[in-house]
């Protein structure tokens, strides 16, 4: 059943500010992305990142890859990692190993990027609860605030 502005709106309030932009441009990326699902075709997180790259929802500055609104972020699947961000945004499609993206985050939040990547967005157009609850203990321990933005579904944040 599809969710009321309201309710909607109520969600997005507990998303931080700082993601706000990011959300916004994943929900164009969903419009996008829907008539290829329509069609059939089986989306991977790479081919979600090419998208939203052609498609100039994600840009690049002198000093980062990759970056939404001039808001520096890290990338999973990446092309190049650049310097740590704030903001980390893993694309997880159909063809994708959930866990394994997972633990990517993970890995870039609790070592990589240790005390610099506050924020996890999963763009997700599958999600697994049960592989999450086994995972969700190291995202609390490395003190990430965490939002899922499932593909065609407002986001909430999970962690």
């Amino acid at each position: 059943m599809p969710e009321s502005g309201r309710e909607h709106q109520l969600g997005f309030m507990e998303i931080p500010e700082v993601l706000r932009p990011i959300i916004k441009v994943l929900e164009r990326l969903d419009k996008i992305k829907e008539e290829e699902r329509l069609r059939g075709r089986r989306l991977t997180g790479r081919k979600l990142l090419s998208n939203a790259i052609e498609n100039q929802l994600i840009g690049s500055s002198p000093r980062y890859p990759s970056s939404i609104g001039g808001v520096p972020i890290n990338v999973i699947p990446s092309y190049t990692m650049g310097p740590c961000a704030e903001i980390l945004l893993v694309f997880i499609g159909e063809m994708d190993g959930f866990e394994h993206r997972i633990l990517e985050a993970i890995e870039h939040c609790g070592v990589l990027c240790r005390g610099v990547t506050k924020y996890v967005v999963f763009y997700a157009i599958r999600w697994d609860d049960a592989v999450w609850k086994r995972h969700e203990r190291s995202f609390k321990m490395i003190n990430a605030i965490v939002v899922l933005k499932p593909f065609g579904r407002p986001p909430t944040r999970i962690s």
